[in-house]
């Protein structure tokens, strides 16, 4: 029942950045958003998503410019 709930604030977060993305709201307030799926899902695997890691993982798969 708790990985239901977490996957259904997961889906709720996600569903608002789509949103967010669509009525071009600011990048801040969708990180926000997408800060809280990363909450709810750490809820099912136990290990938290840091902002360091999520940026790792952005830089190291993406070449932006310089």
């Amino acid at each position: 029942m708790r990985h239901a709930e977490a996957l259904h604030g997961t889906h709720h977060a996600l569903e608002q950045v789509l949103q967010g993305m669509q009525l071009h709201i600011s990048g801040e307030l969708l990180a926000a958003d997408i800060k809280t799926a990363l909450a709810y899902l750490a809820q099912i695997t136990g290990s938290e998503i840091t902002p360091d890691d999520l940026l790792g993982n952005i830089f190291s798969k993406f070449c932006i410019g310089k």
